[in-house]
């Protein structure tokens, strides 16, 4: 069944794409979740430490789509910024624009 939030012939960034997107984003990330579907990567989260103590990054690539529980309205990559483990804040780092292939730095 067609996922009604993706568009009808978008291109889906491949997960070595979305590798290569996260480790120019978050050096010597921890690897926290990985989740696939027949069409590919929807969702990752990697986490790296802050430069303060007690806080860490955390950033997610989100698939354009519903997924579950979840869903975005763009392909993206978000950060969740923690202090001792509580989220404080967070920001959308880049979007992929299908239509062109590319990812726009969105800070």
């Amino acid at each position: 069944m067609k996922n009604p939030f993706e568009g009808e012939h978008e291109r889906i960034p491949t997960k070595n794409e979305v590798m290569e997107v996260m480790s120019r984003i978050a050096e010597n990330a921890t690897f926290v979740r990985e989740l696939s579907d027949n069409q590919g990567l929807y969702l990752l989260e990697v986490k790296i430490d802050g430069k303060e103590p007690g806080e860490t990054i955390e950033y997610q690539y989100m698939r354009k789509g519903r997924f579950g529980k979840n869903q975005s309205s763009d392909t993206s990559v978000s950060a969740t910024y923690y202090q001792d483990e509580i989220p404080i804040s967070g920001e959308m780092i880049v979007v992929y624009n299908p239509e062109t292939n590319q990812w726009k730095d969105l800070r």
